[in-house]
């Protein structure tokens, strides 16, 4: 469940005055015409935006208030995201990198309930992927919904690839990365990752086919993993 922390109480003392004027994060183009909205029975009304400066403090109550277990599947060890970090992952440029979230109102509040984003390679054409969906919110397509946008989105942009890492273990995950449309390949030098690419452009190298598992989606997954280690080690 995610744990949406309460706001600490503001000091009544007048903050000193700085001698010289901070530096504001300027946004030179929101990408308004991305911002969706949706309601379901079981949830309500809902709304997917591109992430805004003013969203690092809810962004720190969905990313801290994960379990250890959600973190270490989304930053791939379960650390606490510090405010600089918080802060870099609010203030986007929306060229390099863009950041789609999904806010839901709580208890008369908005709050993050999804987050989205992707990040330019140097190639130009290919972008890192990452997606977390608070825990009591999942299942309920949320995913889906964030990730189809994000790739609509690089696709708009110009970018061909959209790649990311899932680590083995996280199988809710690997299974949304092939509902929408991603090859999952294990990397055996990466330790436990799966490689998940999906091609947006038709200019692009077309990928292998996705193999089958026989015996479960898991299965294929460790019956890859094996083969993978073997060949190495020969």
């Amino acid at each position: 469940m995610c744990n949406m922390s309460p706001v600490s109480p503001v000091s009544p003392a007048l903050p000193a005055l700085s001698a010289s004027p901070v530096r504001c994060h300027q946004i030179h183009h929101y990408p308004a015409l991305l911002i969706q909205t949706r309601t379901q029975e079981t949830t309500g009304p809902l709304t997917l935006r591109p992430i805004l400066p003013q969203d690092e403090e809810l962004l720190g109550e969905l990313l801290n208030g994960l379990s250890p277990a959600a973190r270490r599947n989304r930053f791939h060890g379960a650390m606490k995201v510090s405010p600089t970090q918080l802060r870099q992952m609010s203030c986007v440029d929306f060229r390099r990198q863009l950041a789609l979230v999904i806010t839901a109102h709580i208890d008369g509040a908005e709050r993050l309930i999804a987050d989205a984003r992707y990040s330019v390679l140097d190639d130009g054409l290919s972008a890192e992927f990452a997606l977390v969906v608070c825990e009591r919110w999942q299942r309920l397509g949320l995913g889906a919904w964030a990730m189809q946008s994000l790739q609509h989105a690089a696709t708009g942009a110009g970018l061909e690839w959209l790649n990311g890492d899932v680590l083995q273990a996280n199988t809710p995950m690997l299974r949304l990365m092939e509902h929408c449309g991603f090859a999952l390949c294990p990397e055996f030098e990466d330790g436990p990752v799966v490689k998940a690419q999906r091609r947006l452009s038709r200019q692009a190298r077309p990928l292998p086919p996705l193999p089958r598992a026989r015996h479960g989606f898991r299965s294929w997954l460790q019956q890859a993993w094996l083969g993978r280690a073997m060949a190495a080690v020969g």
